[in-house]
């Protein structure tokens, strides 16, 4: 009776595993894809004068910008990595539906101060090293997703953000999306080099 008992929780665990649904892998390696797109658009073609120009001492540069994204995607991949590799919880759910979620995260109406390990240092020679860097980056987790047979991810929890760990891929798109606006205001302010 207790092996009995014991085959039936196993299965039961087993049953209960899953992977990414394809409309999810869909939707986060569509995301990835866009937010990529955006990134390399908005900091290509751009002269040394504009990459570094600052509208204040206190404002990121577009080279700062690009360096950012790069050391960023490096940095929340690994985390999701501890973080999908932990434990699930059946009773877990995201705080946010992921479309309230990506709005959330692409916002700039909140300023976040960048954690050390994803504040620019000069890190890469130049730009065009960190954005080829950020890309080289970017596939390698559109690949992972792409292939991704990791269990539960939204039974798994971040505590501090109260988002699941599906929802960290959508997290990498949506900061790209919501620096490539950053970006596109420094663009747009009075005093931004010509060329």
């Amino acid at each position: 009776m207790i092996r009995n008992t014991a085959i039936f929780v196993l299965i039961s665990l087993v049953l209960q595993a899953a992977p990414l649904t394809q409309g999810e892998r869909d939707r986060a390696m569509s995301e990835l894809h866009a937010s990529r797109k955006i990134v390399i658009d908005a900091a290509t073609g751009l002269t040394e004068k504009q990459l570094n120009w600052k509208a204040s001492p206190d404002k990121w540069s577009i080279a700062e910008v690009v360096e950012h994204l790069a050391m960023t995607e490096t940095f929340l991949f690994g985390f999701y990595k501890q973080v999908a590799a932990g434990p699930a919880d059946p009773a877990a759910k995201a705080a946010q539906k992921d479309e309230d979620f990506l709005k959330s995260i692409r916002s700039r109406d909140q300023k976040v101060k960048a954690p050390d390990q994803a504040t620019p240092k000069k890190s890469f020679a130049n730009t065009t090293a960190a954005l080829a860097a950020f890309k080289e980056r970017r596939d390698k987790t559109i690949a992972y997703v792409e292939k991704n047979q990791d269990q539960d991810l939204r039974l798994k929890i971040v505590p501090d953000f109260k988002m699941d760990a599906y929802q960290m891929f959508l997290l990498l798109a949506a900061h790209a999306q919501r620096h490539t606006d950053q970006i596109n205001e420094v663009k747009a302010t009075s005093g931004f080099p010509h060329k």
